[in-house]
């Protein structure tokens, strides 16, 4: 067998195959074999039709097959004769028979390019980061967080009129220009007065109900509601109060710090969300950078990029826009699938250099990932949806995306390397405007 290899770009292919003689004699007798098992003729038991008849009656099968049959025997023995490595499924292009008794053909498919990165695109980057600096106003906006989750509610007298800052369980019925509608029915649900959450019509005609008192009300849509399809509609709901609460909230003191868990006094729980939200800052300035360093490399390092690659990230990306429309409800269908992939095709021709980029700097930088920071991973995803380690562990296993989540690991690794290389410049956060 005789290979050559032809460049059609920076990660095309062509790989020219010559066949000798006796690997195409071999094909031919497994193609003939293949049809004799299927082939239907006259007079003849299935798979008793003679070798002779399969060659005269199907003759072009026999030549389809036998080519199938011989880059079936030899494509993988070339491929490795010339040490590439196809991330594409090749195509095939039958050439001619010689007069020998030969055969061959082409394969063309892409590779992963050379990424022309030097030490110097990596290290000694210029890099901007906003100083992290906790304010009052976000501490104190967390403790009143944590003061409505420790909130109780406290049933009152079913004489009591719902009012301003009462809390009340409701069953509603809503029609739509007469007709019932999704979404315009529920039970069990709970408003609460005076916070905005309701539109002012609805409110207003609960507003003064006591337990057990069914209301009606009859409104329009307000024409630039959120919703498109109940925006500038007429509406009629049916409503019945089912109890009226009222919310104790906790006094913000230190009793409310132990009633926490871990606290004895309000100072360390300020103390302890200070940190938090420091830390939280911290790993969203990091990701800022890690997106700057991306940015830089990709701008700095220019190369071809495979189209097979750029499809199959664009996949994964209209997979979780489809995902994310069905969580609100929207139609794929309702896309423009053109307009969709020339919004989207620039993103993921940008992620596609960036993971090539990272994977060649992680190799230069000799940075790798071990079975135990893999394990360290899992345990942190497992944590953070509050799931078994083992639960999620199998998952990972059984969905084949160990390696992908290896992946991921060694590009964090490689910002951390190129972070750390880099000159960081501290600057004061931007006022916002008025």
């Amino acid at each position: 067998m005789k290979t050559t290899v032809e460049d059609v770009s920076g990660v095309k292919k062509r790989l020219k195959v010559e066949v000798d003689p006796d690997v195409v004699a071999e094909a031919r007798v497994l193609a003939i074999k293949e049809l004799q098992k299927s082939a239907k003729v006259e007079g003849f038991r299935p798979g008793k039709v003679p070798q002779q008849i399969i060659e005269q009656r199907f003759a072009h099968e026999v030549q389809h097959q036998m080519i199938d049959k011989v880059v079936d025997l030899t494509l993988a023995d070339a491929v490795q004769q010339t040490n590439l490595r196809p991330i594409s499924r090749p195509e095939i292009d039958p050439g001619l028979s010689t007069a020998t008794g030969g055969f061959s053909y082409s394969a063309t498919f892409e590779v992963l390019p050379e990424i022309p990165v030097k030490e110097k695109d990596y290290k000694g980057l210029k890099l901007e980061k906003t100083e992290v600096k906790v304010e009052n106003e976000e501490i104190e906006a967390e403790l009143k967080r944590l003061q409505q989750a420790m909130t109780q509610l406290e049933p009152l007298p079913t004489e009591t009129v719902l009012a301003q800052g009462h809390v009340a369980t409701i069953d509603f019925k809503g029609l739509i220009e007469g007709n019932e509608y999704k979404e315009g029915e529920a039970k069990d649900f709970l408003v609460e007065l005076g916070t905005g959450g309701l539109l002012p019509e609805f409110e207003k005609a609960i507003a003064g109900a006591k337990t057990g008192e069914e209301r009606e009300v009859r409104f329009d849509y307000p024409k630039d509601y959120f919703n498109k399809d109940l925006a500038g509609k007429k509406a009629e709901f049916k409503i019945k109060v089912k109890n009226i609460r009222k919310k104790n909230v906790p006094a913000l003191d230190d009793e409310l710090a132990k009633d926490l868990g871990a606290f004895k006094t309000l100072k360390e729980v300020k103390e302890d969300l200070s940190k938090r939200i420091g830390e939280a800052k911290e790993s969203q300035a990091k990701g800022v950078l890690f997106n700057e360093i991306l940015k830089q490399l990709v701008d700095k390092v220019k190369f071809d990029i495979p189209e097979s690659l750029v499809h199959s990230e664009l996949g994964n990306m209209l997979q979780e826009l489809a995902e994310e429309m069905k969580k609100r409800g929207q139609k794929v269908e309702d896309l423009n699938p053109e307009e969709v992939i020339k919004h989207y095709k620039p993103e993921a021709e940008f992620r596609v250099r960036g993971f090539l980029v990272l994977d060649k700097v992680a190799q230069d930088a000799k940075v790798a990932v071990s079975d135990g920071e893999t394990e360290e991973r899992l345990v942190a995803i497992a944590k953070g949806i509050n799931r078994p380690f083992e639960e999620v562990k199998a998952h990972y296993e059984k969905n084949k995306l160990i390696s992908s989540l290896k992946t991921r690991i060694l590009h964090e690794k490689a910002l951390e390397f190129v972070l750390n290389e880099s000159k960081i410049k501290v600057v004061k956060p931007k006022k916002e405007k008025k």
